[in-house]
């Protein structure tokens, strides 16, 4: 599934880890052990003093006009009603100064105990636990409940929770056992706030790479607002935080972000340009719904409820077409992370469009599908970041190795160039022209200055040259080899290309070789053209000799030629994606082919950019 790292690198990973992370972890731990102990030691207690009510009698769909008796609450139809009206007995006795406590799910309730009115629900509450103070029932009370919904659903929920969450108790143990109820949920919600906390500490880390950086904030703020979502839950929250409308407004608000982020953090990988732009154009659209939707809440006297429901139908819409866009994006990609990050997403996407689809029937949320969803792409995404930091943790050790190969490389290189027999011979033409030609003398010392210079400033430089001051290096070098040689080395130029960078002493080092055995080797000598040209992918720089060639299938030697070409093909490829090639026939020549992409050469800081992607 992943790329294979050594358990060495994960230990070295987690050990950079900071002490905030494992507080917390501890925290969970010893926070998920109290609740599993405290859930098995008040199992007594509670049954003693949290009793859930239910009533025996008839039921009315119908505003009371005719009723029908029923055993169960199974029994009573929820389909397509919003007025219900039961009446019968408590299946227990309520001692005065209990209170009964009622989930209210927007609906509207009113409860007689004998034909009196004993409560009726604040017009202005519309998603939150009350209670019945001080009222008594005894086994002959008869106990009436009217139920209006102030929403129309195919499926009435509301009622149902209204009916099934009915009990003698009080606050706190209602509190408790809502939470003992979803203790698991609550476990899986803390975790997935510290996978958010880890992945967005990973953003900090590696915010200064643009690859790797990009998206992982998205995704940790994802996570952390889903892990949100999923605990402002109404069967606790109401008890704990009273202000159930500014708690719906959080609410819906982290639904919306959640989904926009998801998406935004799922762009950084797709590479077809049309998924691409379609999912940008998506993006755009939903950013500007959410302030769309921001300011009509803090303005708008709509309920919260009436106004997610067209957030809910545009999200069942839009969110399958994303998926869609990533389904077609992704089944190119032989990369199998790239895979499972579209897999568990897409699965956390269609979590979210069961959630709006249940939401758009029932009026309420699953929950539980959201929160599974939420898991498996938390998991699967923090294990991912993990593996990505680790490469390019890894990329840049090798990029250093490699940039510290490459100086060892053109010090090598430059220690060849200035060989004492050369040195010797150079000067020795020179002193012999001195009372010859001192003109030309003086023109050999500038030249032979140049070439020496050139070869110390190359110690200096990180990234690749202007061709056209790599061009003057080897004109130097070869402008003296001519003077020694004389008519057995002829030089020729076809230079249609100049604006590019290469990397340093690259083609002086190849011309050398072809000088010293390609054409020397040969009795009469021979020709050595230097030709540039651009295409439209890349630039070329090819050096050719009518010397007297080489096998190109014949094993090659370590001599000091055969280390120059290869050191001189990884500076290529590491500084500028660049590729050399050879050709030869013996007796023939030598060409050899330098060619480098466009879109790949880069300044001196491109050795690790072109590590890390």
């Amino acid at each position: 599934m992943f790329e294979v790292f050594s358990f060495d690198e994960f230990k070295e990973f987690f050990k950079k880890r900071s002490f905030i992370e494992y507080s917390i972890m501890v925290a969970v731990t010893i926070i998920s052990i109290w609740l599993l102990h405290d859930r098995l030691e008040n199992k007594a207690l509670l049954k003693e003093y949290s009793t859930q009510l239910s009533i025996t009698g008839e039921y009315s769909t119908d505003g009371g006009k005719s009723y029908t008796p029923f055993d169960s609450y199974s029994d009573i139809p929820l389909t397509r009603i919003d007025d219900l009206t039961i009446r019968g007995t408590f299946n227990q006795d309520i001692k005065a100064g209990h209170k009964i406590y009622l989930f209210l799910n927007y609906i509207d309730a009113t409860v007689y105990a004998n034909e009196n009115i004993v409560y009726t629900s604040d017009p202005s509450v519309a998603y939150c636990w009350d209670a019945i103070d001080s009222v008594a029932f005894g086994p002959y009370d008869e106990v009436k409940i009217e139920l209006k919904s102030r929403r129309a659903t195919i499926y009435n929920v509301a009622f149902k929770q209204f009916l099934d969450r009915m009990c003698d108790s009080t606050k706190n143990e209602v509190l408790h056992r809502m939470l003992r109820k979803d203790i698991v949920k609550q476990i899986g919600e803390l975790i997935l706030l510290v996978i958010g906390v880890l992945v967005i500490q990973s953003y900090f880390e590696t915010q200064r790479n643009e690859r790797v950086g990009s998206g992982i904030l998205s995704c940790g703020l994802c996570i952390i607002i889903g892990a949100i979502s999923c605990f402002i839950n109404a069967d606790y929250i109401t008890l704990l935080l009273p202000q159930f409308e500014l708690l719906e407004y959080i609410d819906s608000l982290t639904q919306i972000y959640m989904v926009v982020f998801a998406m935004s953090y799922l762009r950084r990988y797709m590479q077809e340009k049309t998924s691409k732009t379609y999912s940008g154009v998506v993006l755009v659209v939903a950013y500007n719904i959410t302030l769309i939707y921001m300011i009509w809440r803090t303005f708008s006297t709509v309920s919260g409820s009436v106004s997610m429901i067209p957030i809910a139908i545009l999200g069942v819409v839009t969110i399958p077409y994303y998926v869609l866009l990533l389904a077609n994006d992704f089944k190119s990609h032989r990369d199998k992370t790239t895979r499972n990050v579209g897999v568990s997403a897409a699965f956390l996407l269609l979590c979210v469009v069961i959630e709006l689809i249940y939401y758009l029937i029932t009026g309420t949320y699953i929950i539980n599908i959201l929160e599974i969803g939420m898991f498996g792409f938390a998991v699967t995404q923090y294990i991912v970041i993990t593996v990505e930091n680790l490469k390019v943790k890894r990329d840049a050790s090798r990029a250093r190795e490699l940039e510290n190969e490459l100086m060892q490389g053109k010090i090598n290189v430059m220690v060849s160039q200035i060989q004492p027999h050369f040195m010797y011979n150079a000067l020795s033409t020179i002193r012999a022209l001195v009372n010859k030609n001192p003109e030309e003398a003086r023109t050999a010392i500038d030249f032979f200055t140049k070439y020496l210079r050139a070869n110390m400033d190359s110690l200096a430089v990180k990234g690749c040259i202007p061709f056209r001051k790599e061009m003057e290096h080897v004109e130097s070098y070869l402008y003296i080899e001519k003077l020694r040689f004389g008519d057995k080395l002829k030089i020729e130029y076809d230079i249609e290309a100049e604006a590019f960078a290469i990397p340093a002493m690259t083609v002086q080092t190849l011309a050398e070789n072809s000088v010293k055995h390609g054409l020397l080797a040969k009795e009469d000598g021979g020709t050595l053209i230097i030709r540039s040209r651009e295409t439209a992918n890349c630039y070329e720089v090819m050096i050719e000799d009518d010397g007297v060639g080489f096998d190109t299938n014949a094993r090659q030697d370590t001599s000091r030629t055969h280390v120059g070409i290869e050191n001189s093909r990884k500076r290529l490829a590491a500084m500028c994606g660049g590729t050399l090639s050879i050709g030869s026939k013996i007796g023939a020549g030598t060409t050899i082919t330098i060619t480098i992409p466009k879109q790949t050469i880069r300044d001196s800081s491109g050795i690790i950019e072109m590590m890390q992607s």
